[in-house]
């Protein structure tokens, strides 16, 4: 110590600016070791979440599922257009027909006439109507647009329309 006390003062000052330089370097030399274990261990973390529990890294099975949600996608708008054309279908289809029979002229004997609608949920269709008499039998036939015809309907046919639609 006394050796060092006798050195001059930028001896003295080289001699302690290297022994921090020296600490220093260990000191360096330890955190950059334990910073490279630690990346190593990220590293081996990192590829084993790559990989999965399967093998399969993850890259390739989020674009495998990227392929099958819009292949679903595609399947969805594809039955919504179906349900959507058979909605429009249905409505359009002769609902449950409805028959109404009586006796036209009042006499004596059977309900023979008759009155039957057929008709879809908009109140579209015909009404056929069988006026049945001793001498004679007619049948006819009156197209329905939304409830109503551009021809004259007994009451009996409107009856059988009202009963149709409810």
């Amino acid at each position: 110590m006394q050796n060092f006390l006798m050195l001059s003062l930028k001896d003295q000052a080289l001699i302690l600016s290297a022994g921090v330089s020296f600490i220093v370097a260990i000191i360096s030399l330890i955190l950059s070791s334990v910073a490279a274990v630690r990346t190593k261990k990220l590293r081996n973390r990192y590829r084993s979440l790559m990989k999965g529990e399967s093998g399969i890294d993850i890259e390739s099975l989020i674009h495998r599922y990227n392929d099958r949600v819009i292949a679903l996608e595609q399947e969805i708008e594809r039955m919504a257009g179906l349900i959507k054309n058979h909605d429009l279908r249905i409505t359009q289809k002769v609902e449950t027909a409805q028959v109404l029979r009586y006796n036209a002229f009042g006499e004596k004997g059977n309900d023979l006439s008759f009155s039957v609608a057929f008709l879809d949920e908009k109140g579209t269709g015909a009404v056929i109507s069988s006026i049945f008499g001793r001498d004679e039998s007619r049948v006819y036939a009156k197209p329905i647009v939304e409830k109503k015809s551009n021809y004259a309907l007994t009451n009996e046919e409107q009856e059988v329309i009202l009963k149709q639609i409810k």
